[in-house]
C-alpha cells in the first residue's frame, strides 16, 4: 500500500465513515490533523496531493467542494478540505470507477468489435493495404495514368 493510500484510509475510517453514519452533508479534514495521526515528518505536500485528488474523491464517495486557510501553493498544515458527502461509496474500498471519457476518448474502442471480427487491428490494415492497389486505375504500356473523361492529362 502507497502513501496515498495509507491517506485514503485512514480519512475514510476517522472522518468519512462517522460523518455519512451521523447523516452529515459536508465533512472537514484538516491536512496537518492527517499528518499528525499519521506520525509522519515532512510529508505535508504528500498529504494535501492525496485529499485534493481525484483518485481520492471517487474512492471516499465524497466530492471536494473548497479548501480553507490554504496558502497559494495550498500545501499546508493548516489546510482544511472541504467535501461534500455523497451517498455512494466505492465497493472496493480504494478505487471507485474512472470518470466517463469525454471528446475523441469517448470514441475509443469503438472500432474494437469490427478489428476483432477481422483478425485484430494489424490484420486489419494488412487486407486494407494488400486491396489499395485494386482500386487505383491501372497504368497504361506509356506509363501514364488512363484519361479521365473531361479532364486534363499532366
Amino acid at each position: 500500500m502507497n502513501l496515498s493510500e495509507t491517506v485514503l484510509q485512514y480519512v475514510r475510517a476517522k472522518y468519512v465513515h462517522p460523518a455519512r453514519a451521523h447523516g452529515q452533508a459536508i465533512v472537514e479534514v484538516k491536512a496537518g490533523d492527517i499528518h499528525s495521526a499519521l506520525q509522519w515528518s515532512r510529508r505535508v505536500p504528500l498529504v494535501c496531493s492525496a485529499l485534493s485528488s481525484q483518485k481520492f474523491q471517487n474512492a471516499a464517495g465524497v466530492k471536494l467542494i473548497g479548501t480553507k486557510d490554504a496558502p497559494p501553493s495550498g500545501l499546508s498544515t493548516r489546510t482544511i478540505y472541504r467535501y461534500e458527502i455523497l451517498d455512494r461509496e466505492s465497493p472496493s474500498g480504494v478505487e471507485a470507477a474512472p470518470p466517463q471519457k469525454r471528446g475523441l476518448l469517448a470514441a475509443y474502442g469503438v472500432a474494437a468489435r469490427l478489428y476483432r471480427q477481422v483478425g485484430g487491428g494489424d490484420a486489419f490494415l494488412k487486407a486494407e493495404r494488400e486491396s489499395f492497389g485494386s482500386v487505383a486505375p491501372e497504368i497504361n504500356e506509356a506509363g501514364a495514368w488512363p484519361r479521365a473523361s473531361g479532364g486534363v492529362n499532366p
